[in-house]
């Protein structure tokens, strides 16, 4: 049975998506925690949306936190809440992150980033379902669906004394990697031409098709979808030509040499 992801923005045909549709759409079934690996700009956060929309939380809210951008003062507070007078600032009763996604999902982006000094109540809250807001007296019993993501070897910041090896093991119950787009070659035009409208993705020339195959997109759909607003914007007429696309990507394409063969359909 083909899985479509397509209704949740998620657009591809090639192998690796096909196979990565089906763990989505098999971890998305369960309560357990997820554990989204893979490089920058592969849509880690639309997968997570999508397995909210495909499981059991669906109903409740879907709640992100950029663990990256967690202030080290305020960190506690957002993730747990507090109670009003808990410290100085604290005028009024609030609610964190974790709380808010009860009977829902919280999405832990660059879970990676989450404090050290957190990570234990972190643990406590996957482990028993409880959270505790700042100065309150007892505990509040949740039921969250927690997916997590990471770009960065996490293992590394378990060696580095970054991260709690207990969290990893909590966190890596349902562990789905999230193919670069090199790894997607069926499906770069495909993308290309989603993201341009009809009649712009009309313009690209053969061999602009062809460059777009051989780049390794270092960036991956982000950096797809950033040329081609580049494109809709500053090249609004004439051809998209080879040289159109290297005045416009983020980063100076790699020799050809290195770059895998796509075109010759291999499997990858």
């Amino acid at each position: 049975m083909k899985r479509d992801l397509s209704k949740y923005h998620i657009i591809g045909e090639s192998q690796a998506m096909l196979e990565l549709a089906d763990r989505i759409y098999a971890a998305a079934e369960h309560w357990d925690a997820v554990l989204l690996t893979g490089e920058r700009g592969t849509g880690k956060e639309l997968l997570a949306r999508a397995i909210h929309r495909l499981g059991p939380a669906k109903g409740g809210k879907f709640v992100v936190v950029d663990c990256a951008a967690l202030h080290p003062a305020t960190a506690e507070s957002s993730l747990f809440g507090h109670e009003r007078g808990s410290f100085t600032g604290a005028v009024n009763r609030h609610i964190g992150f974790l709380e808010s996604a009860h009977e829902g999902s919280a999405f832990l982006d660059e879970v990676s980033s989450l404090p050290i000094d957190l990570q234990g109540c972190f643990l406590r809250f996957l482990e028993e379902g409880v959270l505790t807001r700042i100065g309150a007296a007892k505990a509040i019993q949740t039921r969250t669906r927690v997916v997590a993501a990471s770009n960065r070897d996490i293992k590394r910041d378990i060696a580095a004394g970054r991260f709690l090896p207990d969290l990893y093991d909590r966190l890596n119950v349902l562990r789905i990697e999230t193919p670069p787009l090199r790894r997607r070659g069926e499906d770069i035009l495909l993308l290309f031409r989603h993201f341009m409208n009809p009649v712009d993705g009309e313009r690209l020339t053969k061999e602009a098709a062809d460059f777009l195959l051989h780049y390794p997109f270092p960036g991956n759909v982000r950096e797809l979808k950033n040329l081609c607003r580049r494109l809709s914007v500053f090249q609004a007429d004439g051809e998209i030509t080879p040289e159109t696309l290297k005045r416009n990507l983020d980063s100076p394409p790699i020799r050809e040499a290195v770059i895998p063969t796509i075109l010759a359909g291999k499997e990858y």
